[in-house]
């Protein structure tokens, strides 16, 4: 099981960086192996964030930490 969350933060020494829109993204093996290769983040204004892979919805109304 993957713990969602968008927070600031380091790389660590297995992490994987990927860069969209001027936004640093960074996640782990364990990450990729849950989610797989295609995660939405969207934000809904009155609702929060939301997290969808491919197949589901991961995460929702979730805050930045």
């Amino acid at each position: 099981m993957v713990d969602y969350k968008l927070m600031k933060d380091s790389k660590k020494e297995n992490d994987q960086m990927i860069e969209v829109e001027g936004i640093t993204f960074l996640y782990d093996q364990k990450a990729i192996e849950e989610i797989g290769d295609y995660l939405k983040i969207d934000y809904i204004s009155n609702q929060g964030i939301k997290l969808t892979n491919k197949n589901q919805i991961l995460a929702y109304a979730r805050t930045i930490e």
